[in-house]
């Protein structure tokens, strides 16, 4: 998945706080954590940043990852004791645990086990 930046390497450092491993790749810098692997693709101007979950009617979150329930609590309390922004949850049961943050470009990432 594909996600414009205003500024990649503020983005990037966002994302390693969340333990994500980041490469650059011709221009862009790809995100991984697990099976998970964004793409931060540079916006040509900052006002091209445009999240779907922004939009009227839109979903709440842009880009969905899956994880481990183990990973899942792991990363809560990355986010935790970040002060990353948690739009929706976390919600926890023996069957479905999700969470959903906001990433520093207006993106909802939601995360689940």
């Amino acid at each position: 998945m594909v996600l414009l930046a205003a500024d990649v390497q503020e983005s990037v450092a966002f994302y390693e706080t969340l333990g994500f491993a980041s490469e650059e790749i011709g221009g862009h810098v790809h995100m991984s954590l697990g099976a998970a692997t964004f793409i931060l693709h540079p916006a040509k101007q900052p006002h091209d940043v445009r999240p779907y979950s922004s939009v009227g009617g839109g979903l709440y979150f842009d880009a969905f990852c899956y994880m481990t329930p183990e990973g899942l609590k792991q990363l809560y309390e990355l986010v935790r004791s970040s002060g990353i922004t948690i739009v929706k949850g976390p919600h926890w049961s023996d069957t479905w645990s999700e969470m959903t943050i906001l990433d520093n470009n207006g993106y909802r990432i939601a995360f689940g086990a």
